[in-house]
C-alpha cells in the first residue's frame, strides 16, 4: 500500500467538507419549517443543532467532542424518522444532514473492508 494514500479519516473529513459546502449553499426548505420530529423538536432546531456540530467537527479538523457527538447522533436519529415522509428538496436537504452525521459519528470501516454504499450522497 502506498504511504501517500489518504487515510479514512482524511477521506471522511474531505467528504464532510464537500457536503457541508453544498448544504450551506442551500436555503432552508419552507416545507420543513413546521415539521416536528418524533422527539418533539422542530426540524429547524435539529438543523441548527446539527449545523453547530458539523461546524465544530470541521473547526476541530475532524475531531468532535463527546457531547456534540451525542447531539449529532440524536439529531440524525430524529431526522431519519421523518425522512420517509419527505419528498423533493425537503428529502434531499434532510438526507444530506443525515449523511454528514453518519460520516462524522460512525467509526471508520475496518482496514481492508470495502464500502458498498449505494447512497448517492456518499
Amino acid at each position: 500500500m502506498n504511504g501517500d494514500a489518504p487515510s479514512d479519516d482524511s477521506l471522511i473529513f474531505t467528504r464532510v467538507t464537500t457536503l457541508w459546502a453544498a448544504h450551506r449553499g442551500e436555503p432552508f426548505p419552507d416545507g420543513l419549517r413546521w415539521v416536528d420530529a418524533p422527539s418533539g423538536d422542530p426540524v429547524p432546531a435539529l438543523d441548527f443543532y446539527a449545523a453547530g456540530c458539523v461546524n465544530a467537527y470541521l473547526a476541530g479538523q475532524g475531531v468532535l467532542d463527546p457531547q456534540r457527538h451525542l447531539i449529532l447522533t440524536e439529531c440524525a436519529t430524529d431526522l431519519e424518522a421523518i425522512l420517509p415522509a419527505l419528498t423533493g428538496h425537503d428529502a434531499t436537504y434532510v438526507a444530506r444532514l443525515i449523511r454528514m452525521a453518519e460520516l462524522i459519528t460512525q467509526p471508520p470501516p475496518c482496514p481492508g473492508t470495502i464500502s458498498l454504499s449505494a447512497d448517492p450522497l456518499a
